[in-house]
């Protein structure tokens, strides 16, 4: 990320520790935002960040407990090059006091997908479709029945040249092994728990 100062008394964007997310934005000057209110607040500063990316400015969590300091709107594009500007909203009950220096908010650069529209008439079918609004606990409960069936007969067949279960031994005992298809056994299960299986997760195929 390219950053260009605006001002000679701007602080470079800074990370507060190695794994940090977003880079820290500091107060160019001392400010007040009344109760309830916003104000918009430069950092001095304006930035280059690569395609296919765009830089979001979102709320430090200190300021959001402790002070009710939002951050409102928050998205730069690649193509912005002029100065970066954080809208502050004051939710407290207090008019709140920022100075110079001070860590404003954050700046997370987050890759997008840049996709082009296509026009459709119809779209793929979801679980939701339509439904919003908290609709997703409102869903109907998916349910499984189980049918016991009857025993069935079955039959296991093997192709002697693909086979590696038979050896020589076995060849020498079973001639018909050297047969391109033999019935190996056939056999009753009995004992074998069979269960048929009804679902409704499939709606359409």
């Amino acid at each position: 990320m390219q950053v260009m100062k605006m001002a000679a008394k701007a602080t470079l964007p800074s990370k507060g520790s190695r794994f940090s997310v977003g880079h820290d934005l500091y107060a160019l000057e001392d400010l007040w935002i009344p109760v309830q209110g916003q104000k918009l607040v430069g950092p001095g500063i304006a930035i280059g960040i690569p395609q296919g990316t765009y830089a979001r400015i979102a709320p430090r969590s200190g300021l959001a407990y402790k002070e009710s300091i939002g951050i409102g709107g928050g998205v730069i594009d690649a193509d912005y090059t002029g100065e970066v500007k954080v809208i502050m909203m004051n939710h407290g009950k207090m008019n709140y006091q920022v100075q110079e220096g001070d860590r404003i908010a954050q700046m997370i650069i987050e890759k997008i997908d840049m996709s082009g529209i296509i026009e459709v008439h119809k779209l793929g079918i979801t679980d939701q479709e339509d439904k919003g609004f908290g609709s997703t606990g409102l869903l109907p409960k998916r349910t499984i029945t189980v049918k016991p069936v009857q025993p069935i007969i079955c039959q296991l067949y093997a192709d002697s040249r693909e086979s590696r279960l038979f050896s020589e031994s076995d060849i020498r005992r079973n001639p018909l092994l050297l047969q391109e298809e033999v019935v190996v056994s056939s056999a009753m299960i009995l004992k074998a728990l069979l269960q048929e299986y009804e679902t409704d997760l499939l709606k359409e195929v």
